[in-house]
């Protein structure tokens, strides 16, 4: 798996979430977007994909789980607008052939293939002052980057009937409105942030178990939270993000 040397050469953890600060509005009000799927952002590399109203797995508010050097995460399923990084496939792409990007690979889904992907879209838990999600700098650790995840829907109770709940030994029960995204596992000296829970810790101790300090892609079992490096923060005039801050002791 890729460490920390590697950080520099992948653009989807370095954009994925400034991104979504640039394209807020159009994430947020859908009848704003432009037509086109994918679009340029200043102070971006390359484009963004818009996914229009398509469903998608929101795992920024979620914990993952790993197993055998993955990360599995218990995330949102929603349907409408949401963003990430091309994703183009197949890469290099044959003579003649157009590559597809995460909008293609998404559309019709989970009727065609039984999964969505995994996108962002602002989680509403992390934009109210009593929402209980929020914004971790952490300085080191292990965390999960989930944005082009690909989780199937077999992973949920959706279709079941009777109400029925699926459950694992690794992520226990999972409903009818979550499902189970694979997301690599990165673990890093340089700094990043996480999307972490609220209200924030009391201790240094705590605030570093939600960076996934300690923790590395061999711990079975073993929680981390969904992140993006530091310098890429979710924010916009239009929305105040919650923070934690690391406590002294």
């Amino acid at each position: 798996m890729p460490q920390a040397r590697d950080l520099e050469q992948s653009p989807l953890l370095a954009t994925s979430l400034r991104a979504a600060s640039i394209l807020l509005p159009i994430v947020l009000f859908p009848g704003a977007a432009v037509a086109q799927e994918e679009v340029t952002c200043p102070g971006i590399p390359g484009k963004v994909v818009i996914l229009k109203n398509q469903p998608y797995a929101l795992c920024a508010l979620a914990t993952s789980f790993i197993y055998n050097e993955i990360t599995y995460a218990k995330c949102d399923r929603l349907q409408g607008d949401s963003i990430s990084l091309p994703q183009r496939f197949p890469f290099p792409p044959p003579p003649g052939v157009t590559p597809g990007n995460i909008s293609t690979m998404n559309k019709g889904q989970p009727k065609l293939g039984g999964y969505i992907v995994s996108t962002f879209s602002p989680p509403a838990g992390a934009t109210s002052s009593n929402g209980n999600l929020a914004v971790y700098t952490c300085e080191g650790g292990s965390y999960s980057q989930c944005d082009g995840g690909l989780c199937f829907t077999s992973t949920s109770s959706n279709g079941q009937g009777g109400g029925q709940i699926k459950s694992s030994p690794l992520w226990g029960n999972v409903s009818d409105s979550q499902i189970i995204c694979s997301c690599p596992v990165w673990t890093t000296s340089i700094p990043f942030e996480v999307m972490g829970p609220k209200p924030c810790p009391t201790t240094a101790a705590g605030y570093d178990a939600v960076c996934g300090a300690n923790v590395s892609k061999a711990n079975n079992g073993a929680i981390t939270y969904i992140g993006t490096p530091v310098g890429f923060e979710v924010a916009a005039a239009s929305v105040t993000f919650n923070h934690c801050t690391r406590p002294e002791q």
